[in-house]
């Protein structure tokens, strides 16, 4: 049995819950995997880009959520102390 079998046979016997869970973590590894790749095309060409990659690449390393535009909005919203 190799491992994607394992993993599925696994993935099987959780919960729901637990199934979207095990789903959302791969995207999210998925999506980091991505953004690295692309770091190592991009190369910034001011200071201010420069700190800002550097911000971004250690925060996806970090494995830090990355938020949706939603929960942005609503981060903003909370800060100014208007609540939606």
């Amino acid at each position: 049995m190799n491992r994607e079998q394992i993993l599925l046979n696994k993935w099987r016997t959780l919960p729901s819950e637990k199934q979207q869970e095990v789903l959302d973590l791969v995207e999210q590894l998925y999506r980091q995997n991505q953004d690295i790749n692309q770091a190592n095309i991009y190369q910034p060409k001011t200071d201010i880009g420069k700190k800002l990659w550097e911000i971004r690449c250690q925060a996806l390393t970090e494995k830090s959520k990355l938020l949706s535009w939603d929960e942005i909005d609503e981060e903003i919203s909370e800060s100014r102390g208007k609540k939606q």
